[in-house]
C-alpha cells in the first residue's frame, strides 16, 4: 500500500483496562485477546478496484505513470472463481477513523474488521474504490470470460503491448489503447474479444440438456413451451472458455418457483469450481445468493 494510513485499526485501551479488572486473579490479559484479533486481522488481503478506468491520478499512481494497463472485469462472473463466497464492498472516505475496536465488537468481529479495512482519508475519494476483502493470501483465478476488457496506457511499451495482445489473442477479451486528445484520455479498440465458439478451450464443454429433462413434468410445466430454449441456453455454456461439465437440473420452490442448473468450470489453476445457477420460467438468470 502507498499510504501509510491504509487499513488503519486500533484497539481500546478502555475495554483493555476493564478486562484486565474482571480477569486479574485468573492469569489471562486482554493483550491475549488483542492478539488474537490482529492475527485474524493480518490474514486478510485486498483487492482493490475502481469505478473507472479514465481517471490520469489512477493511472500515474498504480499504471507506471500510463505506461500500464487498467482490467475491467464482470464482478457477477468473478464470484464463480476463486473470489466466490467473497463480497466486493465499497470503500468509505471519511476525515476520521472509525473508534477503536472494543469488547462491543468481539461478536461481530468480521464486520467490525472489515468496516476498518474499507475504509481510507477523505482525500482519496477520487479513486471511487471498492474492494474484495478475503480471508486468505495469495493468487486468485477468475472464469476468462469475467476479464472483459483491457486499457493499455497511452505510454505503454511497443514490446509489452505487442506481448499483451498475443496472450490474449484467442481469450474473450477486446484490448484497447489510449490516446490523450487535449486534456482527455480515449481509447480505441486495437484487438477485438475473441469469440466464445473460437477461444482457447479450459474446460471440456460438456453441457447439453438430458433426455430425462424432456420428460420432467416440474420442467416443463415452468418452462411450459421454452424448453427448445433450455437447449439453447446450455449450447451457450457448452462454448465458454472454462465451462467443464453439466451435473444436473431440477426446479426448486423456493424462494419461488426456479429451474436449477448444478455445473462445473475449470480454471486456468486446474482447480475445478461447482456452481448453481438459477433460472425463471423465462430463463432469465436469477442471482439468489
Amino acid at each position: 500500500m502507498n499510504d501509510p494510513m491504509e487499513a488503519y485499526y486500533e484497539t481500546d485501551k478502555a475495554s483493555a483496562d476493564i478486562i484486565d479488572g474482571l480477569l486479574r486473579h485468573t492469569g489471562f490479559r486482554s493483550n491475549e485477546i488483542y492478539k488474537l484479533i490482529r492475527e485474524e486481522t493480518d490474514k486478510f488481503a485486498l483487492i482493490s478496484f475502481s469505478s473507472t478506468h479514465k481517471a490520469p491520478p489512477m493511472w500515474a499512481y498504480y499504471a507506471s505513470n500510463f505506461a500500464g494497463m487498467c482490467l475491467e472485469f464482470d464482478t457477477e462472473l468473478l464470484r464463480v472463481g476463486d473470489l466466490r463466497g467473497e463480497r466486493l464492498r465499497p470503500v468509505t472516505y471519511a476525515r476520521h477513523p472509525l473508534p477503536p475496536l472494543s469488547l462491543a465488537d468481539i461478536d461481530k468481529m468480521q464486520a467490525s474488521v472489515e468496516a476498518r479495512l474499507s475504509r481510507k482519508r477523505i482525500e482519496w475519494r477520487h479513486e471511487e474504490e471498492w474492494r474484495y476483502l478475503t480471508g486468505e493470501v495469495g493468487k486468485k483465478h477468475y472464469l476468462d470470460d469475467a476479464l472483459l476488457r483491457v486499457f493499455l496506457g497511452p505510454r505503454i511499451k511497443a514490446e509489452h503491448e505487442a506481448k499483451i495482445c498475443q496472450l490474449l489473442r484467442r481469450r474473450p477479451t477486446e484490448v484497447l489503447k489510449g490516446d490523450v486528445v487535449g486534456y482527455e484520455l480515449q481509447f480505441r479498440t486495437i484487438q477485438a474479444a475473441c469469440p466464445l465458439a473460437e477461444c482457447e478451450k479450459v474446460g471440456g464443454g460438456s453441457f447439453r440438456v438430458p433426455d430425462e429433462a424432456y420428460r420432467d413434468e416440474e420442467i416443463t410445466k415452468l418452462l411450459s413451451h421454452r424448453i427448445n430454449d433450455l437447449v439453447s441456453l446450455c449450447d451457450r455454456h457448452s462454448i465458454r472458455p472454462n465451462s467443464e461439465e453439466f451435473l444436473c437440473f431440477g426446479v426448486s420452490a423456493k424462494p419461488k418457483p426456479h429451474l436449477y442448473m448444478w455445473t462445473t468450470y475449470k480454471l486456468r489453476s486446474g482447480r475445478i469450481h461447482h456452481h448453481k445457477h438459477s433460472f425463471d420460467h423465462n430463463l432469465r438468470e436469477l442471482d439468489l445468493d
